[in-house]
């Protein structure tokens, strides 16, 4: 029992008794203009003047470079298009987040670390725009898969309902 409360504390996501995570909510957030942001996964400051990466829960956008050509050609895969159109897909996806988060925004987060290839700390977030919830823009937009880390929204939908969201929001090829 021990074991399981202190991993939950060093998860840095605190459980309630039903396993909904405490969601904090950082508003009037700022992105941070930096090469390393993509369509996912960003630079933030909040309003109290501190720096973050996070990277969104449940989607995943294409690479913009091909750092990592297996992945890069996964993600091709997934979408059903080339490599090279994956990387421009990529590059669409960042240009729509940086302009999706343009306007203040609030970050949702439980402070679960997100993996990637900087050394510097990633944690997993939901993002409301003025727009609404970005996951779920660049999934209708055909910028994002459905993919990656999942957990109970902060609207308390588990992440399979939130899924189901989500696939109703992809175009129609």
């Amino acid at each position: 029992m021990r074991l399981v409360v202190l991993s939950l504390l060093l998860s840095g996501c605190f459980l309630h008794a039903a396993t909904t995570p405490d969601w904090q909510k950082l508003d009037a957030c700022q992105l941070i203009q930096n090469d390393w942001n993509d369509g996912d996964s960003f630079h933030a400051r909040t309003a109290d003047g501190k720096e973050f990466i996070f990277r969104l829960y449940f989607v995943d956008t294409p690479e913009t470079d091909n750092r990592f050509p297996a992945r890069v050609a996964e993600q091709a895969q997934a979408f059903g298009i080339s490599s090279e159109a994956a990387l421009a897909l990529g590059e669409k996806a960042k240009k729509f987040t940086a302009s999706a988060l343009g306007s203040p925004f609030s970050v949702w987060t439980c402070w679960q670390k997100a993996p990637g290839a900087s050394q510097l700390q990633r944690w997993y977030a939901m993002v409301e725009t003025k727009q609404g919830w970005l996951d779920k823009l660049l999934v209708k937009n055909g910028l994002a898969r459905i993919y990656g880390k999942r957990i109970t929204t902060p609207s308390d939908l588990d992440s399979r309902q939130y899924i189901e969201e989500l696939n109703r929001l992809k175009p129609s090829n």
